[in-house]
């Protein structure tokens, strides 16, 4: 059962939501709970073990942590020591289990992964890890821990929550309100649009070209490069509005994990506005701990002593910043085009920072005006070429196969044949994708000036917000990608 499917939207949620509601606050927690497990075993059956293990193991963890900073008769490094060795041994656990299940494939050997396993075990190791750091203190309710891990709106696709987050509101149990309602069905039926409407229409393109690349004209491969982009973002932000939009009917507030990306002014922009929840773990649980450790500032030093501060300024921040685009891309799976997306941007993000100086004052001299829209179009287009090349690998078999579009791009590109491709779309889906990739643009453009359409259409008298809402219900319903003629497209990021 995937969040974009009518079973989801129209009768788990609010049977869930009608449950919720009908019990006395101080069980609604169960009812949360028993939800989340029911999801869960409806899509991945016994492997639910591997998520009650999980939990243990965190809530151990994290009660193993304050056990020994209460009971410990030491201080200072050798307390510190301690606490180090009970969250190497739980990371260990819900760490190894993620290493089994999406990573033993490269040596032959080949597990059937719970969902969500990606998601929950982040959320596992940020959990125990701030307990260690004494962020946050360690529970001694085990169901509090469990329905952190395990909310079924955020289980398949994140976005990746902090405990202090989410773990209070989940064991509220406060009412369903009118506007928490409204207001969440709105933002499902904002994702919906997104995900039937244009990603799931473009998916045939991607699929079709992708799959026998060698056929195509480089014309075509760039087409499809765009649509795969786009068919990532409508299909991934689009899911995240189901998701939080589900969160806000029962009153928790999850992250945001997109901030109109294509908007950004270069890659490492992009990367804070792009699975934001994603960016904000490596950085608070990798980038941080790597670029303040001993080793890697003595390293820095040492350069510093030869190279001067010039460069040893670099040294710290560039080794972490490694580790963060190596472990993106190992986190996105088993397969050397997740590790090449994971270089391509830390290289990428690497030439950004240490010509952040320059670039500033080449700015400064000319006296270039950076908000100007030749200006900002420039950047624009520069963004383009970089999220589409990096998207083409990231989604390519093969790194070899990745190198392989690029070239048939740059040296079979004849744009008049495009007249006589056929994309495996008809003219109706071509309309229709244009439109609602024009929609969704529109829209992106108006959050990023800080015009919200929800606050727009709740200002609208009744008659006229009622009918904006049922509009645009009829128009997923009329105009959908579903039915007789197309393919069930799974959700692209459940996979990893």
């Amino acid at each position: 059962m995937e969040y974009h499917l009518l079973t989801y939207s129209l009768f788990f949620l609010p049977l869930t939501a009608a449950l919720y509601q009908v019990v006395p606050s101080r069980f609604r927690w169960l009812v949360l709970l028993a939800a989340d497990y029911i999801f869960f075993w409806m899509i991945s059956k016994w492997l639910i073990i591997y998520l009650l293990i999980a939990t243990l193991a965190t809530y151990g963890t994290g009660r193993g942590i304050a056990y020994v900073v209460e009971h410990s008769s030491v201080k200072g490094k050798l307390l510190t020591g301690k606490k180090r060795r009970v969250l190497a041994l739980g990371i260990t656990v819900t760490l190894g289990m993620l290493i089994i299940f999406k990573y033993l494939k490269i040596f032959g050997l080949s597990f059937v992964a719970p969902i969500g396993i990606s998601y929950y075990t982040l959320q596992t190791i940020s959990y125990m890890t701030d307990v260690y750091r004494g962020t946050v203190k360690a529970d001694t309710n085990l169901a509090r821990v469990a329905l952190y891990l395990s909310f079924f709106p955020q289980i398949m696709e994140g976005p990746i929550s902090r405990y202090s987050e989410t773990a209070d509101s989940l064991f509220a149990g406060r009412d369903i309100c009118y506007d928490n309602l409204v207001s969440g069905y709105q933002r499902i039926l904002w994702g919906l649009f997104k995900k039937m409407m244009v990603a799931d229409r473009l998916a045939p393109v991607v699929f079709k070209i992708f799959g026998d690349y060698k056929r195509y004209d480089g014309s075509a491969i760039a087409v499809a490069v765009v649509c795969y982009t786009i068919q990532l973002y409508t299909e991934f932000s689009g899911c995240m509005d189901i998701i939080l939009g589900s969160g806000e009917i029962f009153g928790v507030k999850l992250p945001e994990n997109f901030r109109q990306p294509f908007f950004a002014k270069n890659a490492s922009d992009f990367w804070r506005r792009w699975h934001i929840t994603l960016g904000t773990w490596l950085k608070d649980y990798i980038f941080y701990p790597l670029s303040l450790a001993k080793p890697v500032k003595n390293f820095a030093k040492k350069v510093k002593g030869v190279f001067g501060i010039g460069i040893s300024k670099f040294v710290a921040p560039t080794i972490a910043l490694f580790f963060v685009w190596l472990s993106n891309g190992i986190w996105h799976g088993a397969g050397w085009t997740y590790l090449f997306y994971g270089m391509y941007y830390f290289v990428l993000i690497f030439i950004e920072t240490i010509t952040e100086e320059p670039v500033a004052h080449f700015i400064e001299h000319r006296h270039i005006q950076t908000q100007k829209p030749f200006w900002r179009i420039l950047t624009g287009i520069k963004l383009f070429f970089i999220v589409n090349l990096g998207e083409m690998f990231f989604r390519a078999t093969t790194v070899t196969q990745g190198f392989g579009m690029l070239q048939k791009i740059c040296t079979s590109f004849h744009p008049s044949v495009l007249r006589e491709m056929d994309f495996g779309l008809d003219n109706y889906d071509i309309i229709l994708s244009v439109v609602g990739i024009l929609i969704v643009l529109i829209v992106d453009i108006l959050h990023e000036r800080g015009i919200s359409i929800r606050e727009k259409a709740a200002s609208l008298k009744l008659p006229l917000r009622w009918s904006f809402w049922y509009a645009m219900i009829l128009f997923i319903i009329i105009f959908g990608a579903y039915g007789a003629g197309y393919t069930f497209v799974d959700m692209i990021y459940a996979a990893y």
